[in-house]
């Protein structure tokens, strides 16, 4: 069976998880550097953690619409996952990516984010999308900024300061611009 597209860019594919890429998830998340960007911060998952996570990725795409995805390039390699989240607290949907540290630095997360963003608003009917940084990851945050992401806040998650950037719907957009 040819598994679905969901994201298409020039040097990735996005495609939904399932049950059996449950050890690329382990692996990816194996690596301390990987984790150290993400919430919570610098936890390595466990197998239990990571099954957890993984049903929940699949879970989501059948009650959203949308989830977390299995991130590929050409060659079929696995580089890391993105899509959305739903924040809990806020009751927001958050972009959240994250790749191998072999696939850091060529450009993926540049090529990918404006995708997911045009993706997202294409797709859903919400009025504005959010995505949260490490405070101080100042590449992560240029990345985020150059597909229309403004500052929102800087807030403590896990009690660790990442910051908040938020990015409205194209209509919304157009009627209300934001400023930094």
């Amino acid at each position: 069976m040819v598994p679905q597209i969901i994201i298409e860019t020039d040097r990735l594919r996005l495609l939904p998880f399932v049950a059996a890429d449950l050890s690329l998830l382990e692996d990816l998340h194996a690596d301390p550097e990987v984790n150290r960007h993400l919430v919570p911060c610098d936890a390595i998952y466990s197998h239990g953690e990571a099954v957890r996570r993984l049903d929940a990725f699949l879970t989501n795409q059948d009650r959203y619409g949308f989830s977390q995805w299995k991130v590929v390039n050409r060659d079929g390699e696995f580089v890391g996952r993105a899509g959305f989240i739903v924040f809990e607290e806020t009751s927001e949907i958050a972009m959240s990516l994250c790749f191998a540290t072999k696939h850091w630095g060529l450009g993926y997360a540049s090529e990918l984010v404006p995708a997911l963003v045009d993706w997202f608003f294409e797709n859903t009917y919400y009025s504005h999308l959010i995505a949260f940084v490490v405070a101080g990851n100042e590449p992560s945050r240029r990345v985020m900024e150059k597909a229309g992401f403004l500052g929102r806040q800087r807030v403590l998650v896990h009690g660790r300061p990442f910051d908040c950037l938020q990015v409205l719907a194209p209509a919304i957009a157009r009627r209300y611009p934001m400023s930094a």
